[in-house]
């Protein structure tokens, strides 16, 4: 199911008022519920999500583009080469013939001669608000798990450590289940061969 901001808020205070009477403000609460977000979008990675750009190269460097958070693999020129990414400590020692490194907002290529390179990246992502109500930039399987992660956060900052543990736990079991039933479900599909678009997980 996908949940606006503003429904995540009203569930996560629906749980904690289950268990005590102390209000957390909704400003509290989307904090907590965008600090769940920011660590859920770093787990669950799906193709979906990707994007993709060609980047012309002057001397070696590009700028990446406007929306860019982090480089989804290896690049790609017009003849098929693949151009690995690698650390910028192996870029700049040369560890590969063909390659791509990320460094202060600038994607540098070597050979520095190569022109254009086709990229995937996973984009940055906005922080959710409740006016305007956003909805989680990250597939609805996952949604009801930043509830968990809000509430987990807002029971630890009532000192109620029993349920804040609760709450954590329950949060790290549905995400390895949810992530273990989403990679089965891919995976039966493509076996299957029916049409689907494969969405792999980092």
């Amino acid at each position: 199911m996908q949940l606006t901001t503003s429904q995540i808020i009203k569930l996560a205070r629906a749980k904690i008022l289950e268990q005590t009477g102390e209000i957390v403000s909704d400003e509290t609460l989307l904090i907590y519920a965008n600090l769940t977000y920011a660590d859920l979008m770093r787990k669950v990675f799906t193709n979906d999500k990707i994007k993709t750009a060609t980047l012309a190269f002057t001397g070696g460097s590009a700028s990446t583009p406007l929306d860019f958070g982090t480089l989804y693999g290896s690049g790609q020129d017009v003849a098929g080469n693949v151009f690995e990414e690698v650390s910028i400590e192996d870029f700049d020692n040369k560890t590969l013939e063909e390659m791509i490194t990320v460094e202060d907002g600038t994607i540098k290529v070597y050979p520095t001669t190569t022109a254009n390179l086709t990229i995937k990246y996973y984009p940055q992502f906005e922080e959710l608000t409740i006016v305007p109500a956003t909805t989680p930039d990250v597939n609805d399987y996952f949604h009801e798990l930043i509830v968990y992660g809000t509430v987990a956060r807002a029971y630890e900052d009532l000192q109620d450590e029993s349920l804040s543990i609760y709450y954590s736990d329950k949060y790290k079991k549905e995400l390895a289940e949810k992530l273990s039933t989403q990679s089965n479900y891919e995976e039966n599909n493509q076996r299957g061969g029916q049409m689907f678009t494969y969405q792999r997980l980092i």
